[in-house]
């Protein structure tokens, strides 16, 4: 399935052979940051020197110099104007759709899943795309466990190219899948009170936790990586009813009931945890703690463990706070937020968790500009794509964006929220043939 796309990383590596310095730009999502470790190790290995900056988008440009090489990682592809301004040699290496057709001004490849017959939005990630490259310079199979990290924390699917990455991490002994749920490690009270993904609704509800663990019948003081077939098959049965009446979307059951994953060369071996430490890293602009650790530098773990706990603190009160605010579109809900302290990852557990029967729009109006975040699932998807949607409704009201047909954003000046929520929801009302 990879053979098109190993073609060009191919050619991406010819490229960098010429070069003593690579100037490397990525997205600081865990995506973006997984992606670029898994470059700077493979460039490391590959006695390359290399400066990584971490960007969240290519509005504001680059700074780089004429003769270095470029490399821009989960980002790139949707920028064409932005990226054919480079006047230096350089290579984008995204998952994002292309809108536009690239006028390099010099020697360019792009390697892209989905200019070699893969669906970037689901199949592979900026991480699997990098990890590719990485394996066309030299056998570098241990990082199997990055990519898979950034996988999990893009929503992505064990499917097509990812699969094909995780297959290869198993055989080659740097991922293990063990039957059960793909929950954080710890004790089970804790764990479920905190969750995310599954995002379970028990945050200070103390109670109602309380009640479920009796119903289950197993200890909330126990070990989650220890419980036994027969305790996993009921806490999920339990985990499954309470996602399906909370909201949730029957999608989502796939992505933790039945199987997870164990990182064999990575410091926090728990794969869903090791995700969610290095995104909240990025989140907070802690882009060096979370990639110290994709480094394998232990000095950074606990300063990583930290963050974490502190963003997933402040997450699940936004995610309170916020699903009260909560207004319906005709044909999309959405949230208007005021200097929230993220927006992403709110939008990603309201719309699979608790509003997942329509697309959901989440919008965060800061000084200068509004950021947006658009979410939905992929069965909507075939029907509503989000990032054709942002880009056209950001164009009409003076912004800029794109993205997946799952999982989109924008960037929007603030005075033109209203007119762009109704745009959204316009076009999606369109797209729904109403």
């Amino acid at each position: 399935m990879l053979d098109i796309l190993k073609a060009e990383a191919r050619k991406a590596v010819n490229l960098i052979e010429k070069y003593e310095f690579v100037r490397i730009f990525t997205h600081y999502d865990v995506d973006g940051i997984t992606a670029g470790s898994i470059m700077a190790k493979s460039l490391l290995r590959f006695n390359k020197k290399f400066h990584l900056s971490f960007l969240n988008g290519l509005n504001n440009g680059i700074n780089y110099e004429k003769d270095d090489l470029v490399i821009l990682l989960d980002m790139g592809s949707g920028y064409p104007d932005i990226v054919s301004s480079i006047e230096a040699d350089f290579i984008v290496i995204d998952h994002h759709f292309p809108l536009g057709k690239i006028d390099a001004q010099s020697s360019f490849v792009h390697v892209n899943p989905h200019l070699a017959g893969i669906d970037g939005s689901f199949e592979l990630s900026a991480s699997g795309t990098a990890y590719v490259v990485a394996n066309q310079i030299a056998d570098n199979k241990d990082l199997s466990g990055l990519a898979l990290a950034g996988i999990i924390g893009d929503k992505q699917k064990i499917k097509g190219g990812n699969a094909e990455i995780v297959r290869e991490g198993i055989q080659s002994g740097y991922i293990e899948e063990v039957k059960g749920l793909s929950l954080y490690s710890g004790k089970l009270r804790e764990v479920l009170s905190i969750s995310i993904e599954p995002f379970l609704d028990f945050y200070k509800k103390e109670d109602e936790l309380e009640e479920f663990l009796e119903k289950v019948r197993i200890d909330g003081d126990r070990e989650v990586d220890e419980l036994d077939e027969e305790e996993v098959r009921r806490l999920a049965n339990a985990i499954v009813l309470r996602v399906l009446e909370n909201g949730g979307s029957e999608e989502v059951l796939n992505d933790f009931i039945g199987r997870k994953f164990m990182l064999k060369a990575e410091l926090i071996k728990n794969a869903t945890m090791m995700s969610d430490i290095i995104n909240s890293c990025g989140r907070v602009s802690a882009f060096s703690i979370g990639f110290g650790i994709c480094m394998r530098d232990s000095k950074f773990l606990d300063k990583g463990y930290e963050i974490w706990r502190k963003f997933l603190t402040e997450l699940l009160d936004e995610i309170v706070k916020r699903k009260e605010e909560v207004k319906e579109g005709e044909c999309m809900r959405y949230l208007v937020m005021d200097n929230a302290p993220t927006t992403g990852p709110i939008a990603t557990v309201l719309s699979r968790y608790i509003f997942s029967d329509r697309p959901f729009i989440a919008v965060n109006i800061k000084r200068d500009v509004a950021k947006v975040s658009s979410r939905t699932t992929m069965r909507m998807s075939e029907i509503v794509d989000l990032g054709e949607i942002m880009n056209k409704a950001a164009k009409a009201v003076g912004g800029r964006g794109g993205g997946h047909r799952v999982a989109a954003g924008a960037n929007i000046p603030p005075d033109r929220v209203e007119d762009f929520i109704k745009e959204v929801d316009r076009l999606c009302c369109s797209a729904m043939g109403k």
